[in-house]
């Protein structure tokens, strides 16, 4: 029996999944956001026309990639959101160093990734936003709303508690990592996390950090 036309094969959705797990890990590897489709193609091992037949266009594609690595990442942001708390100094210690070490392990080749594509882009710089950047500060937020609950932390705006708390690592890694800066200026990353939360515990906690 013909398939009518307009629908889908049967495998159409796994098919789909295969070529992203395919072109994923050509898009974090170096230069890897700057791909043509054609090289993306290339990458999931298919035609330019197939490629197209799942992925209507480039940015398309990049947007389903930053989509299925926040999938990915949705058990850390979990644990960062919602996981046991323990004492303030010891949470946020906790959170800063999970940090450090899954940028080490690979996320950080997904932020260069996200903002290599996404920089002054209309529609891959509000993807990269939506599905990494601002769900890693959205946990963090949700994580010190907690503390302020339970009296840790005096009330404050969230959502700059976060950026203050999570920008000057983020940046220090971004200067290690992706743009080289072990090489020409290198960063004892684990000093400064501990220099960074005593500073922000000293500007935020109410009371006795520990």
């Amino acid at each position: 029996m013909s398939r009518t036309k307009g629908s889908r094969n049967a495998d159409y959705d796994a098919t789909r999944e295969r070529l992203l797990a395919r072109v994923r890990k050509r898009l974090v590897e170096g230069g890897g956001a700057t791909a043509s489709f054609r090289e993306l193609a290339e990458a999931a091992q298919v035609s330019v026309p197939t490629l197209r037949h799942y992925f209507a266009t480039r940015e398309d594609l990049l947007a389903e990639a930053l989509a299925a690595m926040h999938r990915d990442g949705l058990p850390y942001l979990q644990a960062t959101a919602a996981g046991e708390l323990g004492p303030l100094e010891a949470s946020l210690r906790w959170l800063l160093r999970a940090l450090a070490l899954g940028w080490r392990r690979g996320v950080g080749r997904i932020h260069a990734f996200g903002l290599t594509a996404g920089m002054n882009h209309a529609q891959l710089g509000p993807a990269y936003l939506n599905e990494i950047l601002e769900p890693t500060l959205q946990a963090t937020e949700a994580r010190l709303a907690r503390h302020v609950a339970r009296g840790d932390l005096p009330r404050c705006d969230l959502r700059l508690a976060a950026l203050e708390l999570l920008g000057p690592l983020v940046l220090a890694l971004l200067h290690q990592g992706p743009l080289g800066g072990t090489r020409c200026r290198p960063l004892n990353v684990n000093a400064l996390v501990e220099e960074h939360l005593q500073r922000f515990l000293r500007a935020y906690a109410s009371g006795d950090p520990s």
